[in-house]
């Protein structure tokens, strides 16, 4: 991750706000490499826009760039994950919540460390090195089945485990587990499209299960991030200077201006002392 300039006050301002905008980009655009799409193109775009970055409500106005930056980019997005109905909800819904997961990683990392040897394996090779439930079970001699429970059970009991340290809505609703379940086979590309009828039809107009939606994607960025490193910031739009021609240009209208003024104020004096 690149590190923020000290001496930039508005990447200051941003640095707090850099997680949740992820993960509020992948809960949008649960694909990994739009959700990194969009990441960059919303850093861009608040950069350029730094000049209108208000004194507050900093985390609103941020979060309406990205999702508009989210919204140009699911265009050419194929399949669609979700209907435009609850494209929107989810827009209004989980973007108030961004600033209230900035404890997040470092949680998770604390979390993380604490599970048993196995299960750190099993998501390092799932997460670190991209194995598929398919290929970690081949590799272990068991089914695939056994392995797509553990990795499912797995993301539950952490996802359990943080929301007792960090609140990101209401308590986990009834069903947790199955909704759990589809939101990890969308993020990581393996549901189909019954699996994704049914996630839309139990995230549509219910903000609990869009609450516990937000969860998964947050761990899913967080695993993401944690064994494959952090996105980095674009770099800051260079302060282009002027350049020379623009310069004698600005310096031939002052002198123009000038001249002028002195040729005013020699028809003034003329006519005064005329009087």
């Amino acid at each position: 991750m690149k590190s923020l300039d000290d001496q930039d006050p508005f990447r200051e301002r941003l640095e707090p706000l850099r997680w949740g905008l992820s993960v509020y980009l992948r809960a949008l655009l649960p694909k990994a490499e739009e959700a990194d799409a969009a990441f960059q193109e919303t850093a861009s775009r608040l950069d350029q826009s730094q000049g209108y970055a208000p004194k507050t409500k900093f985390a609103a106005w941020c979060n309406d760039i990205a999702s508009r930056a989210s919204r140009d980019l699911r265009g050419s997005s194929h399949p669609k994950p979700f209907g435009d109905a609850l494209f929107g909800q989810l827009i209004d819904s989980l973007g108030p919540i961004i600033e209230r997961l900035d404890r997040y990683p470092v949680r998770l990392s604390a979390l993380l460390g604490r599970l048993p040897p196995p299960e750190q394996e099993l998501l390092r090779r799932k997460y670190a090195i991209g194995l598929t439930a398919e290929q970690i079970a081949l590799a272990e001699e068991r089914p695939a089945s056994m392995v797509s429970r553990d990795l499912t059970l797995l993301n539950a009991t952490i996802v359990s485990s943080l929301d007792e340290e960090v609140r990101l809505g209401p308590p986990l609703p009834g069903g947790a587990m199955d909704l759990g379940r589809l939101s990890d086979q969308l993020l990581d590309g393996t549901i189909n499209e019954d699996g994704r009828l049914v996630l839309e039809t139990l995230l549509l107009a219910d903000s609990t299960a869009q609450a516990h939606y937000l969860r998964h994607v947050a761990l899913a960025c967080g695993l993401h991030w944690k064994y494959r490193g952090e996105p980095d910031l674009p770099a800051p739009s260079p302060k282009r200077g002027l350049s020379q021609r623009e310069k004698l240009v600005t310096l031939g209208f002052a002198v123009t201006c000038l001249a002028v003024l002195a040729f005013v104020a020699f028809v003034v004096g003329s006519r005064l002392n005329a009087w």
